[in-house]
C-alpha cells in the first residue's frame, strides 16, 4: 500500500464514521510520519488506530509533548500493517481495543465493515474461489449482527457493502445467478441505508456487470438510474465512474457519439481533488483509470487502430494481474476479429494462465469466446487448445 492509498483509507474510514469529507492526501502521511504534525485530529488518530490495527496514538509514535512524532515508530507501523493489505480479519480476529460483544453500535460497524475492506484488497491477487467461502460467511455472519443490534443506516449500509463484494466474487466466478441475487440485495440495503450515494455505486455496479454479460441495453438504464441518485454534491470520482461505465456500455450498442461524449465527462472529472475518497469509492478516480475504460470502450466498438492506443496508454496503470489479463482479452478478441490472429491468440493464452492461477471464470470465459474467433491454425493457437482441454482435465479430478 501506497501513502497516497493509506490517505484514502483514511478519508474512507472518516467518511464512514462521520459522514464528513475529509481530503488526506500523501503529503499529510509523509508529515505524520516525519513528525511535522505530531498531534493530528481526534478522528485521523482514530482512523489509523483502526487501519493499522494499533492499540493507542502512542503506538502510532504520535505524543502530545515530549520529542513529538517518532519516524520510525509509524514506519513500521505503516509497513507492517498496511503491506499486508491491513491484515485480512483483523476485526475478527483483534482482541483488543472495541468488540463485537461490547463497545458502542459505531464501533460494531466498524468491525464488521473492516474484513470487507481487506477481502477487496486480497481480491486481485487470490483466487475468486478461495474468497467467495469467507465474504459469504461474512455476509451471513454481518445480515445476522445488523438484525439483532446496529438496526441501522450505518449496519445496512456496512450490510449493502458486504453483499455488493459477494456479487464481484460470484461474477468472477461465473456465477450469473447468485451474482444477480447479491447485487439485488445489496441495492435494497443501500436504500435502507438510506444513503443516495450507496445506492447509485450498487446500482451502477449491476449495470456494469449487465453490459459485461452481453446486455448492454439494460445496462445503460440501469446506468441511467445510478445517475440519478448523484446531484452537484456527489464526488467528481462517483460521477466519472459512471460516465466511464456508461462509456463502456455505448462501446457494446456500437453508438460513437455517446460512447465519446461519455469518455469526455470521465476525462473532464477525473483526478478531481484526488484526496477526496469517499465512502464506498475506496479509491479516487484517476485518469489512469479512465484509459482502462476508454480501452474497454474502443475495443466493444470495434475501433483497432483506436483501441491499440488506448491499450497501450492504459496497460501501464494496471499493475495487477488480474485486470490486466481482463484488458488483453478484450483486446484479443478485437484482434481477432480483424485478422490478427496469432497476435490475439497469445494474448489470450497470456490471460488464460492469469485466469487459470486466480481461478478467475470470468477470464477464463471471456478466453473460450477468442477461441471461437480463431479458426486459422497456428502454433499460438495450438497451445492456447492445449491449455484450454487442461482446464477441462483438471475439472474432473
Amino acid at each position: 500500500m501506497t501513502r497516497q492509498e493509506l490517505a484514502e483509507a483514511v478519508n474512507v474510514h472518516t467518511y464512514r464514521l462521520t459522514e464528513k469529507i475529509t481530503e488526506v492526501d500523501a503529503n499529510h502521511i509523509g508529515k505524520w510520519e516525519r513528525g511535522d504534525i505530531r498531534w493530528p485530529a481526534a478522528h485521523y488518530r482514530r482512523a489509523l488506530r483502526h487501519i493499522l490495527n494499533a492499540d493507542s496514538d502512542l503506538e502510532l509514535g504520535f505524543r502530545r509533548r515530549g520529542n513529538g512524532c517518532t519516524t520510525e515508530d509509524v514506519d513500521r507501523r505503516t509497513y507492517l500493517g498496511t503491506t499486508l493489505g491491513l491484515g485480512v480479519g483483523v476485526a475478527l480476529a483483534r482482541s483488543r481495543g472495541a468488540g463485537v460483544t461490547g463497545g458502542s453500535s459505531e464501533d460494531l460497524v466498524t468491525s464488521i465493515a473492516a474484513p470487507t475492506e481487506s477481502y477487496r484488497r486480497m481480491e486481485a491477487s487470490v483466487s475468486s474461489r478461495d474468497l467467495a467461502p469467507a465474504a459469504e460467511g461474512h455476509l451471513r455472519l454481518v445480515k445476522q449482527v445488523v438484525r439483532d443490534k446496529p438496526h441501522d443506516a450505518r449496519g445496512f449500509a456496512a450490510l449493502s457493502e458486504v453483499a455488493g463484494f459477494s456479487a464481484w466474487l460470484a461474477a468472477d466466478r461465473g456465477d450469473t445467478v447468485l451474482a444477480c441475487a447479491r447485487y439485488r440485495e445489496s441495492i435494497r440495503f443501500a436504500e435502507s441505508a438510506h444513503n443516495p450515494l450507496l445506492v447509485s455505486y450498487m446500482i451502477g455496479s449491476l449495470g456494469h456487470f449487465a453490459v459485461e454479460i452481453g446486455d448492454p441495453h439494460q445496462g445503460v438504464r440501469l446506468l441511467d438510474k445510478a445517475a440519478r441518485q448523484l446531484d452537484n454534491s456527489s464526488p467528481a470520482a462517483a460521477r466519472a465512474w459512471l460516465a466511464s461505465l456508461r462509456a463502456v456500455a455505448f462501446g457494446a450498442l456500437r453508438d460513437r457519439v455517446a460512447m465519446t461524449e461519455a469518455l469526455t465527462t470521465a476525462e473532464h472529472l477525473a483526478d478531481r481533488r484526488p484526496g477526496e475518497a469517499r465512502w464506498p469509492w475506496m479509491f479516487a478516480f484517476t485518469s489512469a483509470k479512465v484509459a482502462r475504460y476508454r480501452s474497454s470502450a474502443l475495443a466493444k466498438f470495434g475501433d483497432l487502430s483506436a483501441a491499440k492506443s488506448a491499450y497501450a496508454a492504459a496497460l501501464p496503470g494496471m499493475t495487477t494481474p488480474k485486470p490486466q489479463a481482463l484488458a488483453k482479452v478484450e483486446h484479443a478478441l478485437l484482434l481477432a476479429r480483424t485478422a490478427h490472429q496469432d497476435e490475439a491468440a497469445k494474448l489470450g493464452l497470456e490471460a488464460l494462465r492469469v485466469g487459470r492461477q486466480y481461478g478467475s471464470e470470468r477470464i477464463v470465459s471471456n478466453v473460450r469466446t477468442l477461441r471461437f474467433e480463431l479458426p486459422v491454425r497456428s502454433r499460438e493457437v495450438e497451445d492456447l487448445d492445449r491449455m484450454l482441454t487442461k482446464l477441462y482435465e483438471e475439472d474432473q479430478r
